[in-house]
């Protein structure tokens, strides 16, 4: 291992133990990772400062920004409370039914929508039922966080690596449906068992919503504002269909987002200094300061040298290559970024393929269950984690990164352990 990999990593650890022992604020930390990638690009010369701006994903940061704005202005109109009183009354008051159907809610929509615009949209439901019904919001919140990453692997659009994959080995919207969607559900399943041997006996023992407080929700729970709200709602559906179509027009998720961001303050006259109170720009710093730590772990060699692992401990066996594949993926992703992974993988997966004389496909459903389960394992995991965990503690719920381990990780090792009996017993097994 050469000097410039043993750099990239040790940047990549102490950003990991200043975030994961909360020793700084997690977006300094980022921050400051960034900084000393540029110092190690200018020692060892694989960047220029251009090559580490172009590091930063800038689509992900608009894509953020825009749908901040729209899920902020939508919130003004009252929608997300009657929204909690309509899933309140469809679980008949029970916090628990109230947990699992915000759940499978939150897994359906992340199968077509990015993950992050599913947690701006169903978060704050979350946050007025927990407050109505007077009880802990952490298993809510991150039974929806864990949902939307496994929901995202069900689809082509889920999740960025799926579309990478899709578009690279050349597999249809419906060939990730077949191979994926039964394992998702499975895993869903897996999910909510794990989240009632954690939480059930406290979420069982709080106090139903009684029918007198049902009412006084329908009362009080009402659209404030109609027409900022069929504003608003127009535009959410015009940008999600814009999600949806995009590809076949050209448009990325960003620009469908930022479109929509746009025209909503054109149609709403909104104050921008107003709008833009909902952005949160702690978060964004912090996405624009790790995605320079990974760009930049990357450029050191640092993804390439766990691919050649992955080759090295499969010896042309496809049971100890799906075995390798999901695994180094799920807990490469649950570090850092699984899209210059999955990138990294990709043709590293064609190799395996030709090695093992096998068809590519089951190889590479390895890599995306790997890759978009993996997101679960730890706070900075996935993006959907990260913005979640800003929403509560903007709202006085703070759930650490510690925290978010002790979780994530049980969850992410239970559903990956399922996805890899999945992968052997139906490509390999059953043939």
């Amino acid at each position: 291992m050469d000097a410039q990999v043993i750099a990239g990593l040790s940047v990549l650890i102490l950003v990991y133990v200043l975030i994961g022992f909360n020793l700084i604020n997690r977006t300094v930390a980022a921050l400051f990772g960034a900084f000393l990638v540029g110092l190690l690009a200018l020692i060892f010369g694989f960047a220029g400062l251009d090559d580490i701006i172009d590091y930063i994903d800038f689509e992900t940061i608009i894509l953020l920004m825009s749908m901040m704005i729209i899920v902020g202005i939508l919130g003004r109109t009252g929608f997300f409370q009657v929204v909690s009183y309509k899933t309140a009354k469809l679980a008949g008051g029970s916090s628990w039914k109230i947990l699992v159907a915000i759940a499978l809610l939150t897994a359906t929509l992340s199968a077509f929508l990015d993950n992050v615009t599913t947690i701006l949209l169903v978060l704050p439901i979350t946050l007025e039922l927990t407050k109505a019904m007077d009880i802990n919001p952490t298993p809510f919140i991150l039974s929806e966080i864990f949902a939307s990453n496994i929901g995202g692997t069900a689809t082509l659009v889920g999740d960025p690596p799926n579309i990478m994959i899709g578009t690279q080995a050349n597999l249809a919207f419906m060939d990730f449906i077949y191979n994926l969607a039964p394992i998702v559900f499975i895993d869903l399943g897996v999910l909510i068992l794990i989240m009632f041997l954690i939480y059930g006996k406290e979420i069982m023992s709080a106090s139903k919503l009684s029918e007198e407080k049902l009412r006084d929700m329908e009362k009080k729970y009402r659209i404030v504002d109609r027409s900022l709200y069929h504003k608003s709602i127009g535009i959410l559906v015009f940008t999600i269909a814009l999600f949806i179509v995009g590809e076949d027009f050209n448009i990325s998720s960003a620009a469908a987002a930022f479109t929509g961001a746009t025209l909503l303050l054109l149609l709403t006259r909104e104050d921008i200094y107003g709008a833009l109170e909902h952005v949160e720009w702690p978060t964004l710093l912090f996405f624009a300061g790790l995605f320079v730590v990974v760009g930049g772990v990357n450029s050191m060699g640092v993804l390439d040298l766990i691919a050649n692992g992955i080759l090295e401990i499969s010896h042309d066996n496809i049971v100890l290559a799906i075995i390798a594949i999901v695994w180094v993926s799920a807990f490469t992703s649950a570090i850092i970024d699984n899209i210059p992974f999955t990138a990294t993988m990709i043709p590293v997966i064609f190799v395996m393929s030709s090695n093992l004389n096998v068809p590519s496909a089951p190889l590479f459903w390895a890599l995306s269950l790997g890759a978009c389960m993996g997101g679960n394992g730890t706070l900075i995991g996935a993006s959907a984690n990260v913005v979640g965990v800003s929403i509560a503690e903007r709202n006085g719920i703070i759930i650490g990164f510690k925290g978010f381990l002790r979780n994530g990780m049980i969850v992410m090792i239970s559903t990956v352990a399922v996805a890899t009996i999945y992968l052997i017993v139906r490509y390999v097994w059953l043939g």
